[in-house]
């Protein structure tokens, strides 16, 4: 327990798309988020850490009070996973305290960090990375407070500025990219490969521009069928996957697979086989990639990554800009308000101790009335409980509130002088 205003800091610390292409990213990310967060917590000093990974960006969010000392450790830790690449991680790895760090997440969770601006993927992600970090005991008050308002800074963020609206997601971005490069994709013959969230994404966007049915594959066939069915496509069993692939204008990849599905040996099979005479375009937005970068070396092979988008995701930004102006007021305006609510926080310890304390007071000095009174029914009891409750919370909770003031003036010496008051310092 503390028995003065904390020193709060709020890190965070990032690798993104905006500074690593895709093979530093996987370079640097995590298999396994729990392992991840208990060797972050590892590092000293946190006392509650949340890890978001997506297929563009490794972030953490700490809350320390070594602010500078513990982001300069998270820094190194995220880039010795790197290995041979760790010079070039630690580059691109960006670090951000306090009032930054919570400007980043109100962004992230607006929709202004990604690379599709305004896509509404983030905003699950930013609660579930939260959520995995509460599961494994490693985040707290302070956390929980600044996740729930940045998901609620970017509902807002969407509903007022209309940020969103249209097609605004990695998946849609690999259509655009198909379509920038085979021109109308209405009469192609695709393959999308996965049915989770990306994969449902690309093919619903692929619905809206194709006239010929879209195939879809997933190792789970039911799911592949029942994506396939709301879209008027057709499932694909993965033993036929390669049936379907030899003779497809496009196959768009987006699975949670950690392990290639397209080697360059199977594609060369694939093309082997091939009747149609146009180049087969290969776009991979897995997280890992999915298609061996050596099937660049096949003849007759395109293939396509998430960097590959950026251009396509420029033209996006661009015709968002003044969505993109109007959040960014938002943002200010909320910032505000979050900074402050993180200053009430380095006094939460104290009102926690304030209260314990009243209430060890009223419970005893209310034990001792009640056995001086003798025999009290339990209505007079009641009223008697109620009594003393009442007046302890309308003396001690204007005191409250000047503590919370006091915080959020950086007035540090009218806290101290409040400890010594009520005797909360430590014996």
């Amino acid at each position: 327990m503390y028995s003065s205003a904390r020193n709060i800091s709020i890190i965070n610390v990032r690798i993104t798309h905006k500074t690593a292409r895709v093979p530093l990213l996987e370079a640097v990310a995590f298999k396994d988020k729990t392992n991840a967060l208990k060797a972050l917590r590892s590092l000293g000093n946190v006392d509650e850490c949340v890890l978001l990974q997506t297929c563009n960006r490794i972030e953490f969010y700490i809350v320390s009070e070594e602010g500078e000392n513990v982001a300069r450790r998270a820094k190194d830790f995220l880039a010795k996973r790197a290995g041979a690449l760790a010079e070039e991680a630690s580059n691109a790895i960006e670090c951000s305290l306090n009032g930054d760090s919570l400007r980043h997440i109100l962004r992230l969770a607006s929709g202004l960090e990604s690379m599709v601006i305004g896509e509404d993927q983030v905003l699950n992600q930013v609660w579930e990375a939260y959520l995995e970090a509460e599961s494994a005991k490693a985040a707290g008050i302070i956390l929980k407070h600044l996740f729930m308002r940045a998901v609620s800074v970017g509902r807002r963020v969407r509903k007022e500025t209309g940020i969103n609206k249209g097609a605004v997601s990695i998946g849609s971005a690999a259509v655009e990219l198909a379509e920038s490069l085979l021109g109308k994709l209405d009469q192609k013959s695709i393959v999308v490969v996965g049915a989770g969230e990306m994969g449902t994404l690309v093919a619903k966007a692929l619905a809206r521009r194709c006239l010929k049915p879209i195939f879809i594959a997933n190792r789970t066939y039911d799911r592949a069928v029942k994506l396939a069915e709301s879209l008027s496509g057709k499932a694909i069993k993965f033993d036929k996957l390669e049936e379907n692939v030899a003779d497809a204008d496009v196959v768009i990849c987006s699975t949670a697979a950690p392990h290639y599905l397209l080697t360059k040996d199977l594609v060369s099979r694939f093309m082997k086989q091939r009747q149609n005479k146009n180049d087969l375009v290969i776009i991979d937005i897995s997280n890992p990639r999915n298609v061996e970068q050596a099937t660049r070396e096949v003849e007759k092979v395109k293939l396509y990554d998430i960097d590959d988008l950026q251009l396509i995701a420029e033209k996006n930004k661009q015709k968002r800009q003044r969505s993109i102006e109007k959040a960014s007021e938002i943002i200010e305006k909320e910032l505000i308000l979050l900074n402050r609510d993180v200053k009430i926080q380095s006094v939460r310890d104290i009102v926690s101790l304030l209260f314990s304390h009243a209430e060890e007071i009223r419970q005893r000095e209310l034990s001792k009335a009640l056995k001086m009174m003798g025999h009290v029914d339990e209505k007079e009891k009641k009223i008697i409980e109620d009594l003393t409750f009442i007046l302890l919370k309308q003396t001690y909770v204007p005191i409250v509130e000047n503590l919370r003031e006091a915080a959020k003036d950086d007035d540090k010496h009218l806290i101290e002088v409040a400890i010594k008051l009520f005797g909360l310092e430590p014996i």
